[in-house]
């Protein structure tokens, strides 16, 4: 999706539950139709309810096309340029073929209901609000290379198969396995280990070579779903890294540091959300991580009072520094963004940044020694 379109949009509201709402009942009208007998009763019902949401959206496009440029003019020379640059984007394109779709389909096809089939294209509005579809492009992208490997090796299999099908079952079953093109079937089918049973070796060498197929077909498989798996996880890995970062960076105690001590402590830091009225730890229970907040306030009630700690904040130290039970009884009391930090990697943190290690233990010390004087 173009970046400028869906942030700047006046009518966001619209864009995010009502459209959505209108493209589903559209489809779904689209759908039911074609089940049900032309004239009957249901059928113009639902006819008006494709009209209707046809109609909704080639509105939504004029509106957008024409008051688009004013959340541009500060990029663009002038409205016209905007205007055009928005049809060529993705959102533009997109919203485009959703309000012709419809048109078109009157004009080419005489039947209302194989104009109807044309809204199927309504479908690629749900794209724009999918972010794990621009995840996925990303992923793509990332493992383009090892992907269009796996799939020349796919292609090689798939048309040597073929071709050594048709040289060991052109005799024996000429119907189908007559021609290079028609074995071609039988070994997109077997490599993908389908089986529809349609088209079986009958020879001795056609079924070793079914065999050696399947098997293929399973390995090259096996590859495409590791490497997506694996460009999956490192892009995941990277989204929480940039996340973390962010809020690391908008944390006090950490201002100061460089950049390579805050990618160091990034590595070792994972978020919780954690809303009103969650106890994070009680008193007395083992300690085995500590806390940063970046957002929200916590209570920390111990049996002679309590404290309210707030964004830039840590707390749950004690335990780690000293060995100790925890020393009080930690509440949220509205609702907070953390960075845990768990014991094994409080350890690991200490070897590479004692400096930073130190500053904690002298908070915890003095926070130590007031609890001991109350």
């Amino acid at each position: 999706m173009d970046r400028h379109t869906h942030n700047r949009h006046p009518h966001a509201w619209f864009e995010s539950v009502v459209s959505p709402l209108v493209v589903t009942a559209g489809l779904a009208a689209m759908i039911l139709d074609t089940a049900v007998e032309p004239e009957s009763a249901l059928d113009r019902p639902l006819e008006i309810v494709v009209i209707a949401a046809a109609v909704v959206l080639t509105m939504e496009f004029i509106i957008r096309f024409w008051t688009v440029p004013a959340s541009w003019l500060r990029e663009y020379h002038g409205p016209w340029q905007a205007r055009v640059h928005y049809l060529l984007s993705p959102r533009g394109a997109i919203d485009a073929a959703g309000a012709l779709a419809f048109p078109l389909g009157l004009v080419i096809a005489p039947d209302h209901q194989d104009a109807q089939l044309f809204v199927i294209v309504w479908v690629l509005k749900y794209l724009l609000h999918s972010t794990g579809l621009t995840l996925l492009m990303r992923v793509a992208l990332r493992a383009r290379a090892a992907l269009f490997s796996v799939m020349t090796l796919f292609f090689v299999v798939f048309v040597g198969a073929a071709t050594l099908a048709y040289v060991f079952e052109r005799n024996a079953q000429p119907a189908v396995f007559g021609s290079v093109p028609r074995a071609m079937w039988w070994a997109i089918v077997t490599l993908t280990t389908t089986g529809y049973g349609d088209m079986v070796p009958a020879t001795i060498w056609g079924r070793l070579l079914a065999g050696w197929v399947m098997v293929g077909g399973i390995a090259v498989f096996a590859l495409w779903a590791g490497i997506i798996a694996n460009a999956f996880s490192e892009e995941l890995r990277r989204r929480d890294f940039l996340r973390t970062w962010d809020f690391v960076a908008h944390v006090p105690f950490f201002q100061n540091l460089g950049a390579a001590a805050i990618a160091d402590i990034v590595k070792l830091l994972h978020t919780r959300d954690a809303s009103k009225g969650t106890v994070l730890f009680r008193q007395g229970q083992p300690g085995d991580s500590m806390y940063f907040i970046v957002s929200g306030e916590v209570s920390v009630n111990i049996a002679t009072g309590s404290t309210t700690l707030g964004p830039g904040e840590f707390f749950g130290e004690m335990a780690l520094l000293f060995g100790v039970p925890r020393s009080a009884t930690v509440v949220v009391s509205r609702s907070s963004l953390l960075l845990v930090l768990d014991i094994a990697n409080f350890r690991e943190l200490a070897g590479q940044r004692p400096q930073l290690i130190t500053t904690i233990e002298t908070e915890a010390k003095r926070r130590r020694d007031a609890n001991l004087a109350i």
